[in-house]
This record gives structure tokens, sequence and C-alpha cells, in this order.
């Protein structure tokens, strides 16, 4: 009985891994500290296997520098796709840090284990509420597939796009600012509008103390009007993932 496998097999799933733990580690909600690290490599070679049978036809005779370099090279091209995702998700967490600027929960962030940065309470909010989303729209199916995708224009062995992967991300970057506003958009008029009442209320009687109250009606007004931002996730969501998998599609290497 022959269990011998082919290099070219081998070759396959080693390239495979490399391009999907750079994904894996970028790309939410993969990324995330709360999946452990031994899940994540898991995920990675499982994602591998699959596509072993995809990559291995386009490999020629492996050689020991050319897995070296040819690993390098996906690390640094499945980092880059779960990069473009990751910014294009971070627009919902921008969206409620800008809530929290504005409605005066900034002024005492906490402190988040899990990404073990300072976060305010609505950005975090909007973060857990766009991975539950992801999770039961069937998102991050979508963004697998377009992880999946991306071996058609940017097979094993080939260049990194570095002049495409700048544009797609100065595109996810600019999309990034403008959904976080569209989301962000109406609480924050909302609540700059509210700035303005206090600030002729100041004038029209100096003798009040506004800091004294000026926050807590924010904090209040914020807590009242804080669902008129949740119904726009959905669709601000789908739209995001729509373009970061086509951002991922679109690269092709020379």
């Amino acid at each position: 009985m022959d269990l011998s496998v082919p290099a070219v097999t081998l070759a396959a799933l080693l390239l495979g891994t490399a391009r999907a733990a750079g994904f894996v580690m970028l790309a939410p909600p993969f990324s995330s500290k709360t999946i452990p690290a031994p899940v994540k490599g898991a995920l990675a070679m499982s994602l591998s296997l699959l596509l072993s049978t995809q990559i291995a036809p386009s490999l020629p005779e492996p050689t020991a520098g050319f897995l070296v370099v040819a690993a390098v090279t996906e690390a640094i091209i499945g980092a880059a796709l779960g990069f473009v995702v990751q910014v294009l998700f971070t627009a919902v967490q921008m969206a409620g840090d800008l809530i929290d600027v504005t409605g005066g929960f900034s002024l005492q962030p906490a402190y988040d284990p899990l990404s073990m940065t300072q976060n305010a309470a609505i950005g975090r909010l909007h973060y857990l509420l766009a991975v539950t989303l992801l999770f039961t729209s069937g998102g991050h199916l979508l963004m697998v597939k377009g992880f999946a995708t991306s071996y058609e224009g940017l097979p094993v062995g080939g260049e990194v796009p570095v002049d495409q992967l700048g544009a797609v991300l100065i595109q996810a970057v600019s999309m990034m600012f403008l959904a976080a506003l569209q989301i962000a958009g109406p609480m924050v008029a909302v609540l700059l509008l509210a700035d303005v009442a206090l600030a002729l209320l100041s004038r029209a009687a100096p003798a009040l103390n506004i800091f004294s109250f000026g926050f807590p009606v924010k904090i209040m007004l914020t807590l009242f009007m804080l669902g008129l931002t949740f119904p726009l996730l959905p669709s601000a969501l789908d739209g995001l993932l729509e373009h970061g998998v086509q951002a991922m599609t679109s690269l092709r290497s020379g």
C-alpha cells in the first residue's frame, strides 16, 4: 500500500496555508483575540486543504528556494487581503467612535482586554453588533469565498501587485471614512445641534453652570437616540463586505 504524497501537493498545502494564515490573522472576525491561535491555525490549514487542488496544477516543480520565496510572498498577499477587509470593517467601529466623541463617552474610555486598547462604549458596541451581523447574515462565508476567488487573479508564485494594493487600500480608507459618516451622521447632527442649544442657553442665562448639566444631557440624549444608527448597520455592512470581496478579486499579478 503506497501512502506517499506528491511533492507538488505538499507544496500547495504549505503555500496555501501561508496565504490563509496571513488572511486569518488580519481579516475580521477571524482576527479577533477571542479565537485562540490554534483555532486560527487549524482554520488556515483547513482552507489551504480545500484549495490545494486548485493551487497544485499551477505550481512548478518545488525547490527549497522557490518554497521559501513563495511562502513569504503568499503570507504578504494574504495579510494584504485581510488588511483591506479589516480597514473596511473598521468603518462600523469608527461610526461608534464618532458618536462617543460628540456624545461625551470618549472622556472615560474603558480598557478592552480583547483588542488590548482603550475603547469607548458606543464604538465597542457597534463593533460587537457588526460581528454578530456578520455571522448571522453569512458574511464570513462571503469573505472566505472572496479569499478563494483571489487565487484566480493572484496565482501562487506570482508577483505582489504593489501598485494595485496601494490603489485598493486608498479606496478602502476613503470608503471607511464615508461609511462611518453615513452611519453616525444622524446622531452626530443631533448632538451638534444639542451643543448649539446649550451654547445659546449659556448666553441667555450666564448664571447657569452649563458644565454641570451639559454632559449628562448629551449622554442621556445619546442613549435615547442610539437606536437611530442600528437600522443602518445591516445595509452598510453588506455594502462594505461587497466592496471588500470586490477588492480581493480585482487584484491581478503581473
